[in-house]
């Protein structure tokens, strides 16, 4: 954005120098013009325009023509004045044509300095924080400072235009230089970045696969291996929950079960046999007792149900449906029928600050309880 402002005011400076060309010509034939239609008015003008004609004999210096023109303005004004007293001496066509080629020089004059000021301001706004910066806004403005200096001191037009053209020469040179060390500057910048982007995406990928990792390493934590249900861990966890609730005002009752005479299949048929039954009975479960509840292998051949928002008896009733259901599964090993049954216990918070741990103990107790009054059946707590 910059190096086009900076081009649009070379340009401008270009098209006013020539204009500034045409400042001096226009000048010598307006005072030529007004010569021919004011000498004789008196000798007050004449002194004048001898004086005007002397100065436009010569170069006309740049700072000299501000005064020309404020001469040539007080002639006509002189002329206009005569014609008010005496009533003749120039037409008013004349004079008010004098006086629009005199202002049309002084407007011409009065722009011809804001090509710099458009430079200076358009040095200030490159990049003026940084080091390259500050570096070209020094080396432009001694460019602009030494262009005002000739301005100031030139005495021949032809020799000014070319000074001036040297130093604008230089000015462009300055904003190449300083347009080529921009350009490197940013290339290192987008190659910086662009490694940058690459190692960020990298990292992003590296942590995506971590986070995956951590959790299937958590999900494992908190599975028991061997029935893919949760483990003791994920059962504390879901206590914790269980007795926000209760103290929030709900309900809920705990199971414990287990699974009868499991030492004497393992005995009898092998530890296979025994993980298989594990494996199903711990299947039923999680598949009978449906979303709602919660259900995880507690350790060896025990399992755990949390029944939330069920009351006692509801709860002791889903208690009897599940041992029923595993007792009317069918097991075999080594070709022969196994007969598997499990006893529970049931436990419910009775209070809101009751804790987990002492409502599944009560739960332990009633199965060992139901175990003693003859196993497959459950007891309440």
């Amino acid at each position: 954005m910059w190096e086009r402002k900076y081009h649009l005011a070379l340009e401008r400076m270009e098209r006013d120098e020539r204009d500034f060309r045409l400042v001096e010509d226009a000048l010598r034939k307006l005072a030529t013009r007004l010569a021919t239609l004011a000498r004789g008015q008196g000798e007050d003008v004449d002194r004048w325009l001898d004086r005007v004609g002397e100065q436009l004999g010569g170069t006309v210096a740049p700072e000299r023509v501000d005064v020309l023109l404020d001469q040539l303005s007080a002639i006509v004004a002189a002329l206009d004045t005569r014609r008010d007293v005496a009533g003749d001496g120039v037409d008013t066509e004349t004079v008010a044509a004098l006086r629009e080629d005199i202002a049309r020089l002084q407007g011409l004059l009065a722009d011809l300095g804001a090509p710099l000021r458009d430079m200076l301001r358009l040095v200030a706004d490159a990049d003026a924080g940084s080091d390259d910066g500050r570096v070209l806004d020094a080396s432009v403005s001694a460019e602009v400072r030494a262009i005002g200096e000739q301005l100031a001191a030139a005495t021949d037009l032809a020799e000014l235009r070319a000074q001036v053209s040297e130093r604008l020469t230089m000015i462009d040179r300055h904003f190449g230089e300083h347009r080529e060390r921009e350009e490197a500057r940013m290339s290192a910048y987008r190659d910086r970045a662009r490694r940058m982007r690459d190692r960020v995406e990298e990292l992003e990928v590296q942590a995506t696969s971590l986070q995956d990792s951590l959790r299937r390493e958590h999900a494992l934590a908190l599975t028991d291996p061997l029935t893919g249900l949760p483990n003791r861990l994920a059962w504390e966890r879901r206590m914790a929950d269980v007795e926000g609730d209760i103290r929030a005002g709900g309900r809920a009752c705990i199971a414990a079960f287990d699974i009868d005479h499991f030492k004497t299949i393992n005995d009898t048929f092998g530890h296979a046999a025994g993980d298989a039954v594990l494996r199903i009975v711990g299947g039923t479960l999680a598949r009978e007792v449906g979303e709602a509840a919660f259900v995880a292998r507690y350790g060896g051949e025990e399992f755990v149900v949390a029944f939330p928002g069920l009351s006692t008896d509801a709860a002791l009733a889903r208690a009897q449906a599940l041992c029923v259901i595993v007792e009317g599964l069918a097991f075999h090993a080594s070709g022969r029928p196994v007969k598997v049954t499990m006893s529970g216990g049931i436990a419910c918070f009775g209070f809101a600050t009751e804790s987990g741990g002492s409502v599944f103990d009560r739960a332990d107790r009633a199965l060992y309880a139901a175990k003693r009054e003859g196993r497959n059946r459950c007891v309440v707590l």
